[in-house]
């Protein structure tokens, strides 16, 4: 009988102790159910201080969710407490290697310490583990920039700018990126060829580029010294020249180019507008007929052409030129404006006017 007492003793005691534990389980439950909350809404306001600290109550009454420190190292991201996110990232994935939210933003929060070797680590399996996720390849390709593997970071760069060709940041960093290894082969240049031509030619493009005509022609010059058959160079000298008010400079320049290329269609067309502008007409159609010969789909030059035969009054092969010219570029105001002034010289008063309004919406919407 006494053994019988005791038996039910036991069990009204295994009972009554799994109740309290059934009761303390609910209670633990409503309290994370509460803190989650809470910590939802401080996220909200943006106060992730005040998250944070809901979050680590809850890891207080059980730290086996993993999730909710991933949360937590977030909060603390955010907060710009990036060894702190770091230290909660880690936990994370110790426990669990699979969260991809900790290891990203263990990356992230490496990365803006400048921790850049583990974060190139981080980053890498977080990319491999989701390669379809933009904001992990480009903070890849942002932590081989601060590596200096700039071949590595345009890796990633150009299939990003395929599929997000207006991203701000991605055509930022691409652009760095493009500066460095620029920088590097110009650098490479000038270690193995000190005085090679393209030196001076990239020199010049750099204070072209800044908006030095002076040094940018002397550089230029200077090229032309080394290789006087480098092509190109005479025509970037023809447009500072043009640009400092110095026609004649430009117009030799131009010639000088087209003694190394003949067939240089820009060459001739550049030298024509420029003779152009000074009113020596025939010599202007000359070099203009050449241009449009050589490139019959350039609609400047057919501009330029069209207005010469105007000033020279041959008006039906001006008209011809100009006509051509709007059917290549349908939005060239100077095209339009001088058809309309060649059809008017003509008597064609009805295309006149037509080619007039399509002149004055174009610049009115310019």
């Amino acid at each position: 009988m006494l053994r019988l007492t005791n038996r039910f003793c036991a069990i009204f005691l295994a009972n009554a102790l799994l109740a309290c534990l059934l009761n303390a389980a609910f209670a633990q439950q409503a309290s994370v159910q509460s803190l989650y909350q809470q910590a939802r809404e401080a996220e909200a306001r943006k106060d992730y201080r005040e998250a944070a600290g809901h979050y680590e109550r809850i890891l207080k009454l059980d730290p086996s969710l993993l999730p909710i420190r991933a949360n937590l190292g977030l909060m603390r991201y955010l907060a710009g407490e990036y060894d702190r996110a770091a230290q909660e990232f880690r936990k994370a994935l110790d426990g669990d290697a699979g969260l991809y939210t900790a290891r990203l933003f263990l990356g992230l929060s490496l990365l803006e310490m400048n921790q850049t070797a583990e974060a190139i680590q981080q980053l890498e399996r977080a990319a491999r583990d989701k390669p379809q996720d933009a904001t992990a390849v480009f903070h890849l390709a942002r932590a081989y920039y601060l590596a200096e593997r700039y071949q590595d970071a345009l890796k990633r760069l150009e299939p990003l700018r395929e599929k997000q060709p207006d991203d701000a940041e991605t055509l930022y960093l691409l652009g760095r990126v493009y500066l460095k290894l620029s920088l590097e082969s110009y650098d490479r240049l000038k270690r193995q060829h000190p005085e090679h031509y393209r030196i001076y030619e990239l020199l010049g493009e750099n204070y072209e580029a800044q908006g030095l005509s002076g040094p940018a022609i002397a550089n230029y010059r200077k090229a032309l010294e080394r290789n006087p058959k480098a092509r190109g160079v005479n025509l970037r000298l023809a447009e500072l020249y043009q640009a400092s008010g110095e026609p004649d400079k430009a117009i030799e320049a131009c010639r000088q180019e087209l003694a190394i290329n003949p067939a240089d269609a820009y060459a001739m067309y550049k030298a024509g507008a420029l003779l152009l502008d000074q009113g020596k007409l025939d010599d202007a159609a000359q070099y203009l007929e050449r241009s449009v010969g050589a490139g019959p789909n350039s609609a400047p030059a057919r501009v330029s052409y069209g207005r010469c035969l105007l000033e020279q009054n041959r008006l039906p092969e001006s008209i011809a030129q100009l006509r051509q010219a709007v059917k290549l570029d349908a939005g060239s105001a100077a095209a339009w404006f001088q058809l309309a002034r060649a059809c008017q010289k003509a008597g064609d008063q009805v295309s006149a006017q037509e080619a007039l309004r399509m002149y004055e919406k174009l610049s009115a919407s310019k």
